[in-house]
């Protein structure tokens, strides 16, 4: 069953539903937008599932914490990092009218 989020409309034709997935989803794309860097996979254990992106919503402020792995030809990390918050915020507020409040970038490995 997907939870949602609903969006008060301005236009006042109705309310706009949007699932928790999406936004994971959203900022997942965005994150492998940027060059040198690379969403890390789900690490699949025997009682769980550690999802590399974790998105949560409250009062509608989005808080969202990104695991990503690096490139190794990459010169500047904090770059890379700076880029990805950029890149998800920006699509964030775009598709969702939504302003994240917190992007937390964590960097897993360089490969």
């Amino acid at each position: 069953m997907a939870q949602y989020v609903y969006i008060q409309n301005y236009t006042r034709n109705g309310l706009m539903g949007i699932s928790h997935v999406v936004f994971d989803q959203i900022a997942e794309i965005a994150t492998n937008n940027v060059a040198g860097a690379k969403v890390r996979e789900p690490i699949k254990t025997v009682f769980s599932l550690h999802k590399p992106i974790q998105c949560s919503i409250r009062n509608g402020l989005v808080d969202v914490k990104i695991y990503v792995n690096i490139d190794r030809n990459v010169v500047n990390v904090s770059e890379v990092a700076t880029r990805i918050q950029e890149e998800v915020a920006n699509a964030l507020t775009s598709m969702t009218e939504l302003i994240p409040f917190k992007i937390n970038v964590e960097i897993s490995s360089i490969s």
